[in-house]
């Protein structure tokens, strides 16, 4: 389009916003709504929605508009941006960004640089730039507009009071209740509080909005299946249910969508979970057998559709569920690699120069076991011991001694077992056809893994292991007790993480195998229901153990839902010294690089918990702290951590005032997670097609990754593992 052009296009927009129907005056026309760049006044809710996108921010719950006002020489010119506003029938940049928009609509000079400067990095501001985005509290019908700035805004208390004095006016749909949310720990109101009260303007933190939200969309999708409400017996659910839950469950395999009345933990393994299957996943605080949408609909064939701005559940038949899942699932059976290899090798041998098969194992050791080999490379986090990387930077290992046992050695524990390979071929035949119900499939499952139990390990294979874990009693004389964890080729892998569907186990150095190397699996008493133990706690007895959690029920359908052929499964290991070697946990938490539901944001979410309680499973009526780290565009400005939601570490306990770990220590975590982001971009091509050192800035990079870590009380970070997450 011509420079001309573009003025007479851009012109009418304007002209639409000061005539007759110019907004002050009387709302913008149907008509005029695509073509109108910005509205002074905000008139109703029809206009909103129109300017507005789906969700946002941290909840990406309601809808979400950008207002911009021009303070210069004591101006307050508003501007409330139309997000959809059409040129040449594409949405331009300057619809959607504050200094695009600022440059065309109001000619501005500034640069980039100074213009962030100007608007979010300065107290004494020339422009005033956030946005303003619903969400629905308690027992509300109609949402709240809460006015908000960008997390990284360092607005002061009294600019928070006057962009509130400048806005209010100027909303003037009907009964609109406004709030201020702040969204960094910096935007403060201790102040100004009562003055917004007084004006009709609630201030209330990112925590406390979350904490009333009456609906949460987790993960957006559309399912069919039988509406659930509180099941009894949760082992009997299909993957054609829609079940309801009072918490959510700390093992639920497939099902074609969930909804929980309690706040879940974004980065526990079945929202990740959700994410990755496109499976929708909502928080409805009022569901119960007696909810009036519910209630009609329990056990019955229901249409569910989860969208950023609310959800609809509505009848359908038995025959249309049949035919989605059968769409889903009637599909080639995907057979994953098969690549003899094997050694069993330390993690510091597994990838001593960064090289694609550092992340893309190809069916080596699994992907947990490859995952530590890549962060142990120099060029990630490397050794304390080497010069220059960040672990001698930090004072202390990062990243874990130990080593990966290939999943060529679960061949051979299964070449030396007819017994066990006769059962498996019977066991996947019939899941592969179809014909097991979730009971026959548990039981059928039990079964085979009762032979794991009382198998031999070759023993040539049970050499190796038992020379490696006496290298480690060597270079750790206090250790008395390992982790033998799961790495199967089945797991971290494209579109497939596997997440929480094996088990790991402890190995304790003082422990012998019984006279017939039998081994017994018993829950551990901690109170986490997924997490077991086997006894005797020897290498041969924990070996069998992980392989045969290969087979665990929640395991075999997730496979057979991404259509992973069974037959070409098998499992590694992944050993280390029990976490609790050096010093206690102090906490447990999960990083994730990206804003996990917060697209439109720079940064990375962190999950943190108090004590040894899992993220990835909490204990039901626990909730972890949910932080955001948000990076600046101005690269000499610090991060920001803001406490999205505060937390719960004990079921039916107070919930902490103050977060689980220091700013000092996020910083360490996130500085792990920045160098082992910019190393496996570098390394994987696919990962992203751009420049790989500003990747934890990029809001559209395809994937994520997902790193589990622990926190001692001495002050060490440990990184537990590195995956690939293709979840938004």
């Amino acid at each position: 389009m011509s420079r001309a052009a573009f003025a007479i296009v851009l012109g009418a927009a304007l002209l639409a916003a000061c005539t007759t129907d110019d907004p002050a005056d009387d709302d913008i026309p149907e008509s005029q709504l695509e073509h109108t760049l910005f509205a002074s006044t905000m008139k109703s809710t029809r206009t909103f929605n129109f300017f507005a996108t789906d969700g946002g921010g941290f909840g990406q719950s309601g809808r979400l508009l950008k207002y911009f006002i021009d303070v210069r020489n004591g101006s307050q010119a508003t501007f409330f941006i139309n997000a959809n506003y059409r040129l040449d029938g594409k949405i331009p940049s300057f619809a959607t960004l504050h200094y695009d928009f600022a440059k065309v609509a109001l000619a501005i000079g500034d640069d980039q640089a100074s213009f962030n400067t100007n608007t979010y990095y300065s107290d004494d501001k020339r422009y005033i730039g956030g946005s303003i985005q619903t969400y629905t509290l308690g027992s509300d019908t109609e949402p709240t507009y809460a006015i908000q700035f960008y997390p990284d805004d360092v607005v002061h208390e009294e600019g928070i009071l006057r962009t509130a004095q400048i806005l209010k006016p100027q909303i003037k749909i009907p009964n609109a209740k406004l709030a201020f949310v702040a969204t960094g720990p910096q935007q403060t109101f201790a102040r100004v509080g009562p003055a917004l009260r007084a004006m009709g303007v609630t201030p209330m933190t990112i925590d406390e909005v979350l904490g009333n939200v009456r609906f949460l969309p987790l993960n957006a999708g559309e399912a069919w299946g039988y509406l659930r409400i509180f099941p009894k017996g949760q082992g009997d659910l299909r993957p054609t249910d829609i079940p309801v839950f009072d918490e959510l469950p700390l093992d639920l395999s497939v099902v074609a969508g969930t909804i929980t009345r309690a706040y879940q933990d974004v980065t526990s393994h079945v929202n990740l979970k959700s994410k990755e299957r496109g499976t929708p996943n909502m928080m409805l605080r009022d569901a119960s057998p007696t909810h009036p949408q519910l209630m009609p609909l329990a056990d019955k064939p229901v249409h569910l559709v989860v969208q950023k701005t609310g959800y609809v559940i509505e009848p359908t038949t038995a025959e249309m569920v049949e035919r989605k899942y059968r769409e889903r699932t009637d599909k080639p059976w995907i057979p994953l690699p098969q690549i003899a290899y094997p050694n069993v090798l330390s993690f510091d041998a597994m990838c001593p120069s960064l090289a694609p098969v550092c992340v893309e194992d190809g069916g080596r050791f699994g992907g947990k076991a490859n995952g530590i080999g890549f962060l142990v490379n120099d060029a990630v986090v490397g050794r304390f011991g080497h010069a220059g990387t960040l672990s001698s930077k930090m004072g202390y290992d990062v990243v874990p001694f130990g080593f990966g046992v290939p999943v060529q050695r679960y061949r051979n524990f299964i070449a030396a077992n007819p017994d066990i390979a006769t059962a498996l071929a019977a066991l996947i035949a019939d899941e592969k056809a179809g014909h097991l119900s979730p009971n026959e499939r548990r039981a059928r499952a039990s079964a085979v893994q009762q032979l794991f139990y009382f198998a031999r390990v070759p023993q040539a294979d049970l050499v190796d292991v038992e020379r490696e874990v006496a290298a480690l009693s060597t270079r750790f004389p206090a250790m008395s007790e390992l982790k033998f964890r799961s790495s199967a080729n089945a797991e971290d892998i494209p579109s497939f993480d596997g997440a929480g569907l094996h088990d790991s186990f402890s190995v304790k150095l003082s422990a012998q195998d019984n006279n017939a190397f039998e081994c017994y699996i018993q829950d551990d008493p901690d109170g986490v229901v997924t997490k077991l133990k086997v006894l005797p706690k020897t290498p041969q007895c924990a070996i069998k153990a992980v392989y045969a959690s290969l087979w665990n029920p929640r395991a075999i359908e997730e496979r057979s839902f991404a259509r992973i052929d069974h037959a070409t499964a098998a499992m590694g290991l992944a050993v280390v010294p029990a976490y609790e070697t050096d010093a206690e946990v102090m906490a447990n938490g999960v990083i994730i690089t990206r804003i996990i539901n917060g697209e439109d944001i720079n940064g990375y979410t962190v999950s943190v918990q108090e004590g040894n309680n899992l993220v990835t499973n909490p204990m039901p009526g626990t909730i972890a702290q949910m932080s955001v780290v948000t990076f600046s565009a101005d690269l000499n400005r610090p991060d920001r951590y803001t406490m999205v939601r505060a937390a719960t570490p004990s079921p039916g306990g107070a919930t902490r005032t103050t977060p689980v770990l220091s700013d000092a220590k996020m910083a360490e975590i996130v500085a792990v997670g920045v160098a082992t982001e910019r190393q496996y971009c570098a390394t994987k091509a696919s990962y992203n097609p751009g420049s790989c050192t500003y990747i934890h800035m990029n809001r559209a990079k395809p994937s994520a990754l997902d790193m589990e870590f622990k926190v001692l009380t001495n002050g060490r970070v440990v990184v537990k593992q590195v995956r690939e997450f293709h979840g938004i």
